[in-house]
């Protein structure tokens, strides 16, 4: 009997313990993650600007994956609640990162695959706020040293566009700092989402002309416009909608049959809209495949004797030319391989040939393997798709210019541009339900629509 005591006993004393610990585990989780978050982007950060980082090394480097290492076993132990489906991508995910970094060691795939497992269940809103307030104080400081002379502030002449003058502000190259600022952009707008004001927007078009007049960035600068073009449509059939609400209210009598007949051409001309846009968003939900095919086929297979791959060509500035030459060098593996890519950034005099993959959809098909590209696309068509289902256009709007952004630019897979990624896992003001995510307090089709209007 005496026995039998003393083992409840010391069985409801290891139960106290435990639950203790898991308690602790859950309550300081969310701290450390944020935290090792913040320092992933601030490493990756300076790795993009002129700043010097001759203080890190491989032991801190090792430092690092052991740290990772620690917070993977802190989050397994937090008891989190997984889906089949989740585990079952999370497996696929992190595996192809992870293998991919074992064939050839690129420190970013095996940081993003930590951060894309950790992210699970965390809220989203909370990792962009941390990723943009990390973001914007480098870039900050980044530029006020560039401008004072405490680092060199590039300046580029390029002979095709007039010799105008494009400024890195203390980053590598000129379409890298615009690239970070159309990202940060983008996390803001996500942040605010239609709490947006006329005056954020216009500071948002004055950002995209800066990048044009300061930096001669092109692309970022049409980004910007669509972006801003999106925002303005938003606020003015939100004008235009409250305005016809507040008419409809103060309305009295009964219809005639002519206006019978015009309500019912709205609601026709309203579901022919409805079915437009609705195949408009499923087109986005595919774009990233649709690009990366076109990308990858037009790079591997362009030749000078195409009239059309030429003017792609000429469009693209050279992207497909350097991407062919990337497809007659290198082999696609299924995994990872050492691509040597010799750009214009770092340096105003070029001291070796110039060799760059700058479309992010053929950069991840020949560095990184066929398996992560494979990988990178699920992430973006899951989360457009999840966008989709819970009718937030605006967030698939943000999710399609990104997918856009990376035709020609190499950022999709660096995390301390695009921490999107990590929205795949993460939870997005909702509940998780194998992928389904319902808005809290919406649970009919009614209530969506009264959500979107």
């Amino acid at each position: 009997m005496y026995n039998h005591m003393e083992y409840l006993s010391s069985s409801g004393s290891f139960r106290k313990a435990s639950n203790a610990l898991r308690h602790f585990v859950k309550k300081y989780f969310e701290t450390a993650f944020y935290v090792y978050l913040a320092f992933i982007v601030l490493k990756s950060m300076l790795t993009a600007t002129m700043i010097p980082v001759n203080w890190w090394n491989t032991r801190l480097e090792n430092i690092l994956q052991l740290a990772a290492l620690v917070m993977v076993m802190w989050k397994a132990a937090s008891d989190d609640v997984w889906t089949t489906r989740e585990r079952v991508l999370a497996v696929f995910l992190c595996g192809s990162l992870l293998l991919s970094w074992h064939s050839y060691s690129y420190a970013f795939i095996y940081e993003l695959a930590v951060l894309i497992f950790l992210a699970h269940g965390m809220e989203f809103r909370k990792i962009l706020t941390v990723h943009l307030a990390v973001s914007l104080a480098v870039t900050l400081v980044t530029v006020i040293l560039a401008l004072s002379g405490r680092i060199e502030n590039l300046t580029y002449y390029q002979e095709s566009h007039n010799y105008r003058a494009r400024m890195a502000f203390g980053f590598l190259y000129p379409t890298d700092f615009c690239a970070h600022l159309f990202f940060m952009t983008l996390s803001y707008v996500w942040l605010r989402l239609r709490r947006i004001r006329w005056g954020e927007i216009a500071a948002i078009a004055v950002l995209g002309i800066f990048t044009w007049v300061c930096c001669d960035a092109r692309t970022t600068t049409l980004l910007f416009a669509l972006l801003v073009l999106r925002l303005g449509i938003m606020k003015l059939r939100a004008h235009m909608t409250s305005s016809v609400k507040s008419a409809d209210h103060d309305a009295c009598g009964s219809r005639t049959t002519r206006e019978a007949l015009r309500s019912a051409e709205r609601r026709t001309g309203t579901a022919v809209f409805s079915c437009f846009r609705e195949w408009i968003d499923w087109l986005i939900v595919l774009s990233a495949p649709i690009f990366a095919a076109m990308m990858i086929l037009m790079s591997r297979f362009y030749s000078e004797s195409s009239r059309f791959l030429r003017f792609v060509n000429r469009v693209l500035n050279k992207r497909l030319y350097y991407g062919h030459i990337g497809f007659d060098r290198y082999n696609v593996r299924l995994w990872a391989q050492n691509v040597e890519m010799h750009g214009a950034g770092g340096a105003v005099k070029r001291t070796t040939e110039y060799f760059f993959l700058d479309s992010s959809y053929v950069n991840i098909l020949l560095r990184l393997g066929l398996v992560v590209l494979t990988a990178m696309l699920m992430i973006l068509v899951i989360t457009a798709n999840r966008e989709r289902k819970t009718g937030d256009h605006l967030k698939l709007f943000l999710l399609f210019l990104i997918i856009a952004a990376c035709v020609i630019e190499h950022h999709l897979i660096e995390i301390q541009a695009n921490p999107f990624l990590l929205l795949v896992l993460a939870a997005d003001d909702g509940r998780r339900d194998d992928f389904h995510v319902s808005r809290r307090g919406i649970h009919s089709s009614s209530d969506i629509h009264k959500f979107q209007s």
